[in-house]
């Protein structure tokens, strides 16, 4: 039997098994997990517990590190790999998330949502506020990556024209999404109406974007 332990809060879904005895503690002080964590096979946190290699050497009997999140950041890799321990991570983790609340502020700025709660909470009603519809406008987006490629999803359901700047990804994957894929950024800020940004910028690019 695969015993468990999850030392930070997060979301397990169906955690039963007949092989796996999981224990959810999360919150636990890093005195407590380096005492007990040489009874589990599979340590699972996301970024509060750091699984360095004082940890890695306590856990004697450990088999696999799960990151429930995209980074490894607060995982020793190099330690876990001397060890033998299997490290993963869920880089789909917050996709969706992430592109929702992308769309939450483009449409809150689309229609006006911050303009229009402050003349109501003033005690206006002008119903010629109508804002901006997103209907065959054009949205640009820098960072064609997991989230960037669902914003580009929502976007085509609004029958947006998608663009995208992204030097790092293959011409099949904008073809793949729908999107016309532009090789200069300063080209495609010129046709945007909108514009979300889903990579680290470079002072060039955060230049051009103001």
């Amino acid at each position: 039997m695969w015993k468990i332990l999850v030392t930070d809060e997060m979301r397990l879904g169906e955690v039963k098994h007949p092989e796996v005895r999981l224990d959810y503690r999360p919150g636990m002080a890093r005195e407590e997990i380096l005492e007990v964590i040489g009874r589990y096979d599979a340590l699972i946190t996301r970024s509060r517990t750091r699984v360095d290699a004082e940890l890695l050497e306590a856990g004697v009997n450990l088999r696999v590190v799960g990151r429930g999140g995209v980074g490894v950041d607060n995982v020793d890799l190099e330690a876990a790999s001397r060890r033998g321990i299997l490290v993963v991570n869920v880089p789909e983790a917050n996709t969706r998330s992430a592109a929702e609340l992308a769309w939450a502020l483009l449409l809150a700025v689309a229609r006006g949502l911050v303009e229009s709660d402050r003349k109501i909470r003033e005690g206006q009603w002008d119903r010629k506020y109508l804002g901006l519809e997103l209907d065959r406008k054009t949205i640009g987006i820098v960072g064609l990556g997991r989230i960037g490629g669902q914003v580009a999803k929502f976007a085509k359901g609004f029958d947006m024209r998608v663009l995208a700047y992204d030097p790092y990804i293959p011409r099949s994957r904008a073809q793949t999404l729908g999107v016309e894929l532009y090789d200069d950024l300063a080209d495609m800020l010129r046709q945007c109406h909108f514009l979300t940004v889903h990579t680290p910028l470079t002072e060039e690019t955060r230049g051009m974007i103001g």
